[in-house]
This record gives C-alpha cells, structure tokens and sequence, in this order.
C-alpha cells in the first residue's frame, strides 16, 4: 500500500520544484551525479516526521563520516536553502524547506525555518546577551556563542490549524525533544550505504525482530549471500556488552563483524523492514555491498516483504544492473515505478517510468533508463 500518493518537493537542500507524480510501493530513484537522489530521501524522511526535531538533525548527519563531522549546526543549517534577498542582506544564515503532498499519510504540507544567532559571554555573573544588541568587537570576548532558532510547521489533513513547535539549539548542547503528535507521525527510517557498519545499533533491531517472530525470514534473506548461515544469536562474551553472532556450517559462532559488508548490508536492512511496518523505508544506493549474483534474489526478498508489511519504498541507485535486478524481482502485479531526476539551473525534473514500459525499454530496447 501506498503512504503518500504525491509529493512535491519546492525547496529543500539543492531542490527546488521537484514533483513526483503517482509513486508506487516500490519506487526507485536514478540519475546523474549530484541530481538530488540523497536530498531527496532527507526531503522525505523529514515530511515523515515534519514537527520532529530529533529527525531533522538525524537527517542532517547522515551523510557525515562519524570521525569526521562537521558541527552540528554547520551540517544542519544546509538543509535550509537561502533566497538571494536573503544571502544579500543578512550576515547571519537563515533558510527555509517547503514539502508538500498527499495520499493514506494525514501530513499536507511540511515548512521549516532555520534562522542562525550569535551570543556572547559578558561574565559568569552576566546572562548571556543576544549579539544582535551590542555593538561589540568579537575579538573582545572569549567565548561567542552560536545557535539558531528552528520553527517546524505542518499542516494536517485531520486538523484545521497549522501546527508548529520553536526550539532554540546551541552547540554541542544537549537538545530536548518533544512529544508530537501521532497524527503527524509516519513510521520512517533510513538505510546509507555504511549504516550497516554500526553493529550496536542492530542488536536491538534483531531483538526487536525476534519478538515479532520475524528472524527465520531474516536468516532466509541471509542465507541469499552465504548458505552456510545457520542462525543469528545476541550473546555476552567477556563483558556486560552484547554482540551479534553468527552460527554458520563451516566455521560455528562467530561474531558479525568477522562476516562480509554483503551480509551486514543485507542483515541491517530487513531489520529495518520489520522496524517501519506500515511505513516508509528509505535505502540510499541500495546495491551497495551486494554481489551482482546476489541481486535478483535480495530485491525480491526486500520486495516481497515491503508488500507485507505494508512499507512504502523508496531506493537510489547508480547501477543500471540494479534497475534489471529490480525488474526480475518484480512481476506485473508490482507496483513498482522508476523516477529519472534531471537537475536543470531552476528546478530539478522528475521523468515517470512505470514498471511495463521500463521493461520495455529495458529487455527490447536496450535503452539507458538513468541519464
């Protein structure tokens, strides 16, 4: 089942104006390097959860390397593209995100604002003071202060009025999350092509799993890149912290970590499918780490149980071998749609392709389907 039906995208990151007409369950997103497949998974995980602000700053780091983070308000701020009145006339950035759409999810519109600040420090007795009043010299001062004031709006099918929370952030401080409304929350989660490598996080994804009676699938999916894999245990070995094992044919017990980036990959997103039930999976550059044997099989596994588990998918690629991967994977009760993003000086273009003419272009023509 669909989520959202259509959304358009008017300025988000480096987009602006991008439409995307009648999406499927299954939607797969091509194009030329730095046409805004990435920006547009961030553009859809936010109007998941526009009124979230955990969301936005987890969607704003994604793409940094752990050990090499840019601040968190230098990588957050990107989000928020500037108008040129903007970039002319005020020394402080701000910015603003506008998302539409519509379909099963209650959420119309998502809009953020992102309005950067500085402060300074007179002295421990002085309450610190907005620079915005004091005509000062920073060289004078030990400690100036950045932050940014962050207004989040969505406006709901099921209510009448925009709703919309302010928070004020300041860096590396502590931010304190709200509860939200679960009408304007969508089950949504992402996979980047080296979140598999964070063991912890899916010792708590296969317990999760677990409980839902969803591990022997898992295992099934597994045993797509090694057929030597028996079973997936939690265990404690040596200290207090659990770890993820592998009981395989060959070779007994051994840690996850001691397995191929294949079969990780693999591991991190079908839990993740169990994670969103009834929601929306995002999967950048989905054929990372998966052998091009491998293909067919895992994509029809992701998409066999996106249909039950009622998840909307949507997947970046550079690989017209993927593209084929998910045609075999698919049959002609799939609903499954190819979008070709074109990125022009104003405005980035979404070109359709359902599934029967991509095939036709694919398996009769030959024809080059991502630029």
């Amino acid at each position: 089942m669909k989520h959202i039906d259509n959304l358009t995208i008017h300025r988000f990151r480096g987009l602006r104006d991008l439409t995307l007409q009648d999406l499927g369950q299954i939607n797969l997103l091509v194009g030329a390097n730095n046409s805004g497949k990435t920006s547009v998974l961030e553009a859809i995980s936010t109007y998941c959860r526009p009124l979230d602000l955990a969301e936005w700053l987890n969607t704003s780091w994604r793409r940094e390397i752990k050990y090499s983070r840019k601040p968190r308000l230098e990588a957050f701020k990107w989000l928020f593209p500037q108008s040129k009145e903007e970039e002319e006339f005020d020394s402080y950035y701000q910015g603003e995100t506008h998302v539409s759409g519509n379909g099963k999810f209650s959420v119309r519109e998502s809009r953020a604002i992102y309005q950067e600040f500085e402060a300074v420090e007179l002295s421990e007795d002085d309450e610190t003071q907005s620079s915005d009043d004091l005509d000062i010299n920073e060289n004078e001062f030990d400690n100036i202060l950045r932050g940014a004031e962050i207004e989040l709006k969505a406006i709901l099918s099921t209510s009448p009025n925009e709703l919309s929370e302010h928070f004020e952030i300041w860096e590396n401080e502590r931010v304190t999350n709200r509860r939200i409304r679960s009408d304007a929350v969508l089950s949504v989660d992402t996979v980047t092509p080296f979140s598999h490598r964070i063991e912890q996080s899916q010792v708590g994804l296969l317990s999760e799993a677990t409980f839902q009676r969803f591990k022997p699938e898992v295992i099934e999916l597994l045993q797509v890149m090694d057929s030597g894999i028996i079973d997936l245990e939690i265990l404690s070995h040596g200290g207090n912290r659990s770890s993820l094992y592998i009981d395989h044919k060959r070779v007994g017990f051994s840690p996850l970590s001691s397995f191929g980036d294949g079969v990780r990959r693999l591991l991190f997103i079908a839990l993740t499918v169990a994670k969103v039930r009834g929601g929306v999976l995002l999967i950048d550059e989905i054929e990372t780490a998966i052998h091009t044997e491998a293909l067919s099989s895992s994509f029809a596994w992701i998409v066999q149980w996106c249909q039950r588990f009622d998840v909307q998918l949507f997947a970046t690629t550079h690989s017209l071998e993927t593209v084929d991967a998910i045609l075999d994977a698919s049959d002609s009760d799939t609903d499954f749609v190819l979008y070709r993003l074109e990125k022009g000086e104003s405005q980035t273009k979404a070109v359709r392709i359902e599934r029967e003419r991509l095939q036709r272009l694919r398996e009769d023509l030959g024809q080059e389907v991502r630029v």
